[in-house]
């Protein structure tokens, strides 16, 4: 799911670009005094929001330097089991079907490697961080 958003914004970036480069060809052709004006208004516009939307993403996809990882567990829905997962990882460390299950495995291995646990409830929010 998160490469589809990234695939969605390279190709919005493509577009801009051709934007661009179209842009040029529409200045030389002689036009009223008004149009190129708001077309440089909306290129600087954008410009900003693309800097700002590209920061949001680096930060979701690199964990900050001074945050330690943690173990979460949550409710997989799909499969109706809860999971344990340490941030930053794609694959799960364990799958078992109760939640108090979970929560005793997740103790002890945040304890051992001393890091921070988050419990979530079922509809996905937090109900204990420690």
């Amino acid at each position: 799911m998160w490469f589809k958003k990234k695939e969605k914004k390279q190709i919005k970036q493509q577009e801009i670009k051709e934007e661009e480069v179209k842009q040029p060809e529409k200045q030389e052709k002689p036009a009223k005094a008004e149009k190129p004006a708001k077309a440089e208004k909306a290129v600087k516009a954008e410009k900003p929001k693309k800097a700002k939307t590209e920061k949001k993403v680096n930060e979701k996809q690199e964990p900050s330097k001074g945050a330690r990882p943690s173990y979460r567990v949550i409710y997989d829905m799909s499969e109706k089991v809860w999971l344990i997962k340490k941030d930053g990882a794609k694959r799960v460390i364990r799958k078992v079907s109760t939640k108090a299950e979970a929560t005793k495995i997740a103790k002890e291995l945040s304890e051992n490697q001393n890091l921070n646990l988050t419990i979530h409830k079922k509809d996905g929010k937090f109900q204990k961080k420690s």
